[in-house]
């Protein structure tokens, strides 16, 4: 993270829990993912004796048009799978001083591909951001933008591993001013990482224990210009373990 004390960037630890539920039949799917991070004091809460926490939730709710319809015009040979209309919302909260409290709206298509073994979908959304802005003790709605987001997971076969690379992007346009006055910028942020199936590798139990090693790159954070703003560029390392339920 940038600062204006460390205008290359300061390193600051975080321990991440993460629950993730998906679920779907022909018609209706579901994603909901839960983050709950803890930071180091080199990212402090309000009270700074102490780091920040973090909580971020996302859900996300597809239907499936075909399923819908009852028909396949929303399939394309080999190549598209489905279209959906998806709905979903982000919330967040951090106690620093900031005191962000985003609470997002999405709506749009999103386009399933036809990937051997893996996934891969691509929407395009209607966005409407409500936030605040701790400093200037006010409440922010932003106008509403365009958001892409793409979601994948490929099975690596070729290393005869129960290897996956998986990950999801996001864009998303200016939002029209910030809490600052400031026009706000084109927000990208993307988490690519490599999975690893233990449970199927050393314990003949595919899907129950995963090892994945990620990156996560954050640009102008929540849509502010990381040149002006300190701590809106984030390029973070991550590891970890999954166990599913």
């Amino acid at each position: 993270m940038t600062n204006s004390a460390h205008a290359n960037g300061i390193d600051i630890p975080k321990h991440i829990l993460n629950f993730t539920h998906v679920d779907g039949g022909t018609l209706w799917s579901n994603f909901l993912s839960l983050d709950l991070l803890f930071s180091t004091g080199r990212d402090p809460a309000k009270n700074p004796s102490s780091g920040a926490v973090e909580f971020y939730g996302i859900y996300r709710g597809d239907l499936s048009l075909n399923q819908a319809l009852k028909t396949q015009t929303f399939a394309m040979g080999s190549v598209l799978q489905d279209v959906s209309l998806q709905i979903g919302f982000d919330a967040n909260t951090k106690n620093t001083d900031f005191a962000p409290a985003k609470k997002l709206l999405v709506f749009g298509p999103d386009f399933h591909w036809n990937i051997p073994g893996g996934f891969l979908s691509t929407a395009i959304q209607f966005s409407k951001e409500w936030n605040n802005n701790g400093i200037t003790g006010q409440s922010v709605s932003f106008d509403p933008a365009l958001e892409m987001e793409v979601v994948w997971s490929v099975p690596l076969g070729f290393t005869h591993l129960p290897l996956s690379f998986d990950g999801f992007g996001n864009l998303v346009g200016p939002k029209g001013t910030d809490g600052f006055g400031s026009n706000t910028k084109t927000e990208v942020l993307t988490e690519p990482r490599l999975t690893l199936d233990l449970g199927a590798l050393a314990f003949d139990r595919p899907r129950r224990l995963d090892a994945f090693v990620g990156y996560q790159y954050w640009l102008n954070k929540f849509g502010n210009d990381h040149t002006e703003v300190p701590g809106s560029l984030a390029s973070t390392v991550f590891f970890g373990l999954r166990y599913h339920l």
